[in-house]
């Protein structure tokens, strides 16, 4: 009988210590929280090696200020705000993002699409973002007059109306400084080249660090 007890006492002790190591040893396994850039053309790195991409300077950035963070880029050539809003929750379900990184827009604009509706998608994003937990930077845009003054004008005011509604931090110009530099922009007139990303990188690292955590 006392055999018996003192066996089971000793399975006990050893449940216990195996027990208690597995539960000291996962925060050593936790994910780095993530960074989701959700843009288009303009960061996913267009026309130039992936690896000179503002997208991947920043992650450089961050290991070298000692911010584990991982940054994950779900930016698509070409999308609309409208192909952002259809595929954003798919989105955070794969990515679970603790930041996202909002760049859409400037394709609406170059299409000439309604402001209503890039706004009415924004917004989407936006909402879905916040209700997932995570932290959102806005990134603006401006656009060519082609479609005169007054479309002009609403698309610039679409970001910082967006930015205070939701009282979120806004870029309000992701290409300032370089848009009207010809040395800046790719042969098209419109993306910036290799040269600019660490400009471009800057523009939005004076509002993301705001977000950041060490």
């Amino acid at each position: 009988m006392l055999f018996r007890l003192l066996l089971v006492l000793k399975t006990l002790l050893l449940s216990l210590f195996f027990s208690s190591f597995v539960a000291w040893s996962v925060p050593a396994y936790a994910e780095n929280p993530k960074i989701m850039i959700y843009g288009d053309s303009l960061s996913a790195a267009y026309g130039i090696p992936q690896q000179k991409g503002w997208a991947s300077l920043l992650q450089q950035k961050l290991v070298s200020e000692h911010y584990q963070y991982d940054v994950v880029n779900a930016s698509i050539s070409g999308e609309t705000t409208s192909g952002g809003a259809s595929r954003i929750r798919n989105a955070l379900s794969q990515i679970k993002p603790n930041i996202i990184i909002l760049e859409l827009g400037a394709n609406d604009g170059l299409r000439g699409l309604p402001i209503e509706s890039m706004i009415a998608n924004l917004n989407t994003i936006i909402q879905e973002g916040k209700k997932s937990g995570a932290k959102i930077l806005l990134v603006g845009m401006k656009i060519p007059p082609n479609y005169g003054p007054q479309y002009t004008k609403l698309f610039s005011k679409s970001y910082l109306k967006l930015s205070q509604e939701h009282q979120i931090p806004l870029v309000p110009f992701m290409l300032e400084n370089i848009a009207a530099k010809t040395n800046l922009i790719q042969d098209d007139g419109l993306h910036p080249n290799a040269i600019a990303q660490p400009l471009v990188l800057d523009n939005i690292w004076s509002k993301l660090k705001m977000l950041l955590k060490k």
